[in-house]
């Protein structure tokens, strides 16, 4: 599959999300973004990328889309702390080596302080997904790259989130909820990509 496949793909999926409950939303999602990053051609791309720095977040379609295609590096030892998806539905792959995702739930909460528990852990490879729902104990976890080489993965957001929780550590199983902005370092790469494919990848 080509990125404007993966692309026009998830555009039909929001444009008949009403027809179709969360976790066929989300299944939907994890089918096609499964076929995406078992490509060679897909991931000999990511592993050519060069990032500036030691962490990279590349939006991969339009950012006048209503949804989120985005591809994200993580340099080795590289991961992010414990946040959520501002409610909404998606799927996460691994494009170039795996990282390991943990899952956490809510306990407990008073005010933006909660108390988490782990729920599970997966390491995530290419063509294996992990979905994100709606629901708290299926939208927090947080990713870490454990391994010595760069890894990229590829994250699929049917609601474009703009601003989501980020959980900090306190005391014990407590953490802060804050708000922060979700910010891309490149946007609309779809246009620059030579896995793109063709001209036919919806924009509005």
């Amino acid at each position: 599959m080509k990125i404007d496949q993966l692309i026009n793909e998830v555009a039909r999926t929001k444009e008949e999300a009403g027809k179709l409950t969360v976790h066929q939303q989300a299944e939907r999602l994890a089918v096609a973004l499964a076929e995406f990053t078992a490509a060679e051609e897909n991931q000999r791309f990511a592993g050519a990328v060069r990032p500036a720095g030691n962490y990279m977040r590349i939006l991969l379609n339009s950012s006048d889309d209503p949804f989120q295609v985005v591809l994200v590096l993580w340099q080795p030892g590289r991961g992010s702390p414990i946040h959520d998806h501002s409610g909404t539905v998606g799927a996460v792959s691994a494009l170039l080596g795996h990282t390991r995702e943990v899952k956490y739930q809510i306990t407990g909460r008073v005010g933006s302080r909660v108390t988490l528990a782990e729920k599970g852990e997966l390491v995530i490879r290419p063509a294996e997904v992990t979905r994100i729902l709606p629901e708290d104990d299926e939208q927090l976890h947080m990713m870490v790259n454990e391994t010595a080489h760069w890894a990229a993965t590829v994250h699929v957001y049917l609601d474009a989130i703009t601003s989501y929780r980020l959980y900090e550590p306190e005391d014990g199983d407590r953490h802060l909820a804050t708000e922060t902005r979700l910010r891309f370092d490149r946007a609309d790469v779809w246009r620059d990509m030579p896995l793109a494919g063709g001209t036919d990848v919806r924009v509005r």
